[in-house]
């Protein structure tokens, strides 16, 4: 079954990337029951991928329990083919729009200019789940990851506003989120860490993506977190 967890709180790396923590409730069939999660970016470590269960009555620990997750990223060489086939498409698609009409010549061009930005890290990985459940019951799924995608980060910014009287000023200091990734996230609780990540471990345009081996990436960004500079609620803002 495919699920989309709501995205929780995302935890952004001044650096480029983030943590992701996902949400869910599910209804369980005694048995098994096998989940598809939506929207995972190719951007995201599998070997970061973590999903624990919180049981609606505390005797449900021993009925319902999580058999086996399966993570995966999408093949780099295939990916990098459909990504050239797509932007080679919105290419003949902008030299032809003039035969659109306005309206659907501006919603054409949309498109396009996204398929234009494309990378890999815009593709979808995989993350799959199997829960044994010797009830019909519920259970709520916490799911983390971590993603390596050098196109989300945060950096800090000052405004000095001088007064009239030229000898006084008021200093306003802001943290600006820049997300150009293909994935937005809206209604989160927003953290901030300081966390480079390597740039020598994770690319993200197109072919030259490639995860460096034996480097522990997600370990270091998880024990960043306890640095966390400022955490709040983002409302009605799509980052």
């Amino acid at each position: 079954m495919l699920i989309d967890p709501k995205v929780t709180k995302l935890s952004i790396f001044n650096g480029g990337g983030g943590i992701v923590e996902r949400e869910i409730k599910l209804s369980l069939n005694q048995g098994t029951n096998e989940f598809e999660i939506a929207a995972i970016p190719a951007s995201f470590d599998p070997n970061s991928a973590d999903i624990k269960l919180e049981y609606v009555s505390p005797g449900d620990k021993d009925l319902i329990t999580l058999q086996q997750t399966i993570v995966s990223l999408p093949d780099v060489n295939t990916s990098q083919q459909i990504i050239d086939r797509e932007k080679s498409a919105a290419t003949n698609i902008i030299t032809y729009s003039i035969d659109f009409t306005r309206e659907l010549r501006e919603k054409v061009s949309e498109i396009c200019e996204a398929s234009s930005y494309r990378t890999y890290a815009d593709m979808k990985g995989t993350f799959n789940f199997i829960i044994n459940s010797k009830i019909n019951g519920e259970v709520i799924v916490k799911i983390l990851y971590f993603i390596a995608d050098l196109r989300i980060k945060w950096e800090t910014t000052l405004q000095v506003n001088i007064n009239d009287d030229g000898k006084s000023a008021e200093i306003e200091a802001y943290l600006v989120v820049d997300n150009q990734t293909g994935f937005s996230y809206e209604d989160v609780e927003l953290g901030f860490a300081i966390f480079e990540l390597p740039r020598d471990t994770f690319e993200t345009t197109g072919a030259d993506f490639v995860p460096a081996a034996n480097i522990p990436v997600e370990q270091q960004a998880f024990a960043e977190l306890s640095k966390q500079k400022r955490t709040q609620r983002m409302r009605n803002i799509m980052l």
